[in-house]
């Protein structure tokens, strides 16, 4: 069976940092279909090694990590670093992580890392041999399974000189950075009188959640220009009477976040008025 030697650290920030309110984020993995060894991309084990992790955590009443690019990125620089010199451990694979992170602006309060190397090769058996050792370690498993951290990044790399998947896994408590959501629910058209109504969330971390604030409201007619029309609203419909006949009226609405952070735009909700 193939040897998987396997590390871990954890920092935290002492002081206020630490004594605040904590709340985590939702990522959903899905599992890759099955594919040939030479067709897995580095972003699919990524995937697929949240994805195990989360499963693990949300088994045990956790909310899953939310996935972060930058510190996929930040894990993947790590991982090959480590690939390269063919050593496992935390100053190989590039040194101490808070100073990785504040170079790169990313902010925390705490983080961890996990580190190791499966010899099954580039497959996600090696992620679930890897998931496996981890959890059977008394030094990993806290960190995987932490109620603390809210964002994760999985970086993998493989050296077929050594048939090697060498691995780094970031975790980070963070302050709640991913958007929330906006959707159009509704439409009617009564007369000369049209309504819609939309709803919105902002996705629950482990800790850190924001919580939604409100939404801003544009309308159109026909394919003139968008104009806000509600700003800062925590009402979820609207009602527009008297409005001309043979036209085409449209709402659409992005949420914000307690952070003021913004969804994306919704797709135009369009209703005709004979």
């Amino acid at each position: 069976m193939p040897d998987a030697p396997v590390r871990a650290s954890l920092r935290r920030r002492l002081g206020a940092l630490l004594a605040g309110a904590l709340t985590l984020t939702i990522i959903l993995g899905v599992a890759p279909a099955p594919v040939s060894a030479a067709t897995i991309t580095p972003a699919s084990m990524s995937a697929e090694m949240v994805r195990q992790i989360n499963k693990q955590r949300v088994a045990r009443g956790l909310v899953s990590l939310r996935g972060d690019g930058r510190l996929h990125a930040l894990a993947y620089e790590r991982a090959g670093n480590m690939a390269a010199k063919n050593t496992l451990s935390h100053a190989a694979a590039g040194g101490s992580v808070g100073t990785a992170l504040e170079d790169r602006s990313i902010q925390w309060f705490s983080f961890g890392e996990v580190i190791g190397w499966s010899g099954y090769g580039w497959s996600t058996k090696a992620v679930s041999h890897l998931v496996s050792m981890w959890m059977g370690s008394s030094g990993h498993r806290p960190l995987l399974l932490s109620s603390r951290y809210n964002y994760i990044g999985a970086g993998l790399v493989y050296d077929p000189s050594t048939g090697r998947t060498w691995a780094s896994v970031v975790f980070t408590e963070s302050v709640d950075h991913t958007a929330p959501t906006a959707s159009m629910t509704g439409s009617s058209v009564s007369g000369t009188t049209i309504k819609f109504a939309w709803t919105g969330k902002d996705p629950r971390l482990q800790t850190h959640t924001a919580g939604l604030r409100s939404f801003d409201v544009q309308y159109r007619v026909d394919n003139g220009t968008w104009r806000t029309i509600r700003d800062n609203t925590d009402a979820t419909s609207i009602t527009i009477k008297n409005r001309a006949r043979g036209h085409w009226y449209s709402i659409r609405v992005q949420s914000a976040d307690r952070r003021g952070t913004l969804s994306a735009w919704t797709s135009a909700k369009t209703v005709w008025v004979p």
